[in-house]
């Protein structure tokens, strides 16, 4: 897709650096244009191949591989280029850089399949050979496997990797069912494919403050409080997450991805917008939790804890900063009016 960057003036560095409230807004509209606008129309256009306006954003993709890759000669590197799959079921490459590298003429795409490597070659299954110097091994990361590397043990012994045999899923991609007071931050079906992380990373992390102070309240009162999502709780949560997955381009069987874990099941992407997931973490509900301890009464029959989610998005028209606007410049008129009225009756 088109990066659409552009040079940011000294003028309008000047403006952003003494006039913060346009900085703001500026941001606040960037906040829109993936979110707040539309909501959910934003997300469902790139990623809902249910959407009428998915056909747009795609043939948009298309138009920008065309236009960096013009003319007759180029159509073969095209055909090679253009997926034979849903536009945005892989990740979305926001660049002017990539199509440009691959048209040069000191390189080939080649998008055949490997037979073997040679200690001076790269042997293709159609016979091609490519000499080589040296071969760099781009293979990617292990993007399925959260905590890999970590080993958490939760009650009697029971492992964090005992409760994702089967593929990792969480509840709200924070808490893990058999593990007490666990909380991560960028779990299963977090992450965003269209919007900033800290968006969700925010969320989380005053999800699990709020876990965090109830579990050192009881510790500060000598006592204790251990809490764990439900069972039920968590797989209807999951259950919720991948059938809204299952209608995104993610969930297209042509498509092999990061997002997917060895059994096809998504388990990197959230499945709605940044607000919608904010709208979903603003609250701790203690019945969705086992709670056990010598604190646990005090949970019983307690509301949720509730608490505001970040807001970066435009809270007011453009319309009504206008009125505002031309309100303080009257205001400011009206004194330096009255400022001069005073003066001059002295």
């Amino acid at each position: 897709m088109p990066r659409h960057d552009a040079c940011i003036s000294r003028t309008r560095r000047e403006i952003y650096k003494w006039v913060p409230w346009i900085r703001r807004r500026y941001r606040a509209r960037l906040m829109d244009f993936r979110e707040s606008t539309f909501r959910k129309s934003t997300f469902d256009a790139g990623f809902n191949p249910q959407n009428s306006k998915h056909e747009l954003v795609s043939s948009i993709s298309r138009q920008h591989l065309l236009n960096q890759l013009p003319g007759p000669y180029a159509a073969p590197l095209r055909e090679k280029l253009t997926p034979h799959y849903p536009f945005s079921c892989k990740r979305i490459l926001v660049t002017y850089d990539y199509y440009p590298a691959l048209g040069e003429e000191n390189v080939v795409l080649e998008a055949g399949s490997i037979k073997q490597v040679t200690p001076s070659a790269v042997c293709m299954e159609d016979g091609t050979e490519h000499d080589l110097e040296v071969l760099i091994l781009a293979t990617g990361f292990r993007a399925t496997e959260f905590l890999n590397s970590v080993k958490v043990y939760g009650s009697n012994g029971y492992s964090l990797a005992n409760a994702w045999a089967e593929g990792a899923s969480a509840y709200l991609g924070i808490t893990v069912q058999g593990l007490p007071n666990f909380g991560m931050l960028y779990g299963p079906n977090t992450n965003l494919a269209y919007n900033i992380l800290i968006l969700q990373i925010e969320a989380q992390s005053l999800y699990i403050t709020a876990m965090i102070s109830a579990v050192l309240g009881a510790e500060r009162s000598g006592r204790t409080l251990q809490l764990q999502p439900k069972r039920g709780v968590v797989e209807a949560y999951n259950d919720e997450v991948q059938a809204r997955l299952s209608k995104l381009t993610f969930a297209d069987p042509n498509c092999t991805s990061w997002f997917k874990d060895q059994h096809g099941r998504i388990t990197t992407n959230w499945c709605g917008s940044a607000i919608q997931y904010q709208e979903r973490t603003d609250q701790l509900d203690w019945t969705d939790y086992d709670i056990s301890g010598t604190a646990a009464e005090d949970y019983k029959n307690v509301a949720p804890r509730r608490w505001k989610r970040v807001v970066e998005e435009t809270q007011v028209s453009d319309r009504v900063a206008a009125l505002y606007a031309v309100a303080a410049l009257g205001l400011c008129a009206a004194a330096l009016y009255a400022s001069r009225v005073f003066m001059n009756g002295y």
